[in-house]
């Protein structure tokens, strides 16, 4: 009874000093809401499937930080609003005005992002690549001088096309678009000879366009490096630290790889090794 005691106590003294030094867990404590923000046209990360659902690999593992956080603040229940965010801009913005929680995204972990936003533990590593038409197949660097490709504005793929093609001294019509969505449908209708985004991202889509997934083609090497994390309000350290330790907590078991799976494994994606060691490396414990 008096471990019993000393363990609520204990819990009772965490709840109260993070909420006094965390405007957001104690926004989340007397609203018993959880905003979290999205990319609504990123499968298999973030996106919004055939029945209005916001869902995805990102999407399941914040579900989890809002549920350890329910857990934390000794919440009944949450509820949790999801707030779509389509520009890398637009999320950043977010969270600065404090209008969502959490973006749970696609975002990479950049030093020129972390001047404006936190970032929680790294939560997927994957790499830029191409995808293009096996009738016009760019598999490497070599195939990408005097092509079209399709962008997202403002993307770190945007900034590593733009270095490709200067260092290579290659002529690279660079198409900036808004969305996911668009890329696709320029290289669909023949309008650009490709589409440059993270190689996650691009399986996501070529699924989705399943009825003709075996006519596309991605470079054979990603041409950048891109570690994914969720971001939060800067200097929120006691909400920051909520977050990790909700995912370490999947780190630590199977569960990390059962989402996996669900998300990539079901479309013949293989755990890579570097996503693997991610993974224990941040199954940091208590």
């Amino acid at each position: 009874m008096l471990r019993l005691c000393t363990a609520f106590l204990a819990l009772f003294v965490f709840v109260a000093d993070a909420l006094a030094e965390s405007p957001t867990l104690k926004r989340i404590a007397d609203t018993g809401q959880f905003r979290i923000g999205y990319v609504p046209d990123a499968p298999p990360l973030s996106f919004v499937n055939d029945e209005g659902k916001v869902t995805g690999y990102s999407i399941d593992l914040c579900r989890h930080i809002a549920s350890a956080i329910r857990t934390d603040l000794g919440l009944d229940k949450i509820d949790i609003e999801f707030k779509p965010l389509v520009s890398i801009e637009d999320r950043i913005s977010a969270i600065e005005k404090g209008e969502v929680d959490i973006e749970c995204g696609t975002s990479t972990v950049t030093l020129s992002r972390r001047e404006r936003v936190d970032f929680t533990l790294m939560t997927f590593i994957t790499g830029s690549a191409i995808l293009s038409r096996k009738s016009k197949a760019m598999m490497d660097v070599d195939d990408l001088d005097k092509k079209r490709i399709a962008v997202v504005a403002g993307t770190t793929t945007e900034d590593v096309l733009r270095r490709v093609a200067e260092v290579n001294d290659f002529r690279i019509k660079i198409t900036p678009i808004k969305r996911h969505d668009e890329g696709m449908e320029l290289l669909n209708k023949g309008k650009v000879d490709g589409y440059a985004s993270d190689r996650a991202m691009l399986i996501g889509q070529v699924f989705r366009n399943a009825n003709v997934a075996n006519d596309y083609s991605m470079t054979r090497t990603a041409l950048s490096f891109e570690p994914y994390a969720f971001m939060i309000a800067r200097g929120d350290t006691e909400f920051r630290l909520a977050a990790d330790r909700a995912l370490a907590s999947v780190f630590r078991t199977a569960r990390i790889r059962r989402i996996y799976q669900n998300w990539f494994g079901r479309y013949g994606e293989p755990l890579s090794p570097i996503v693997e060691a991610m993974d224990q490396f941040q199954a940091v414990g208590e």
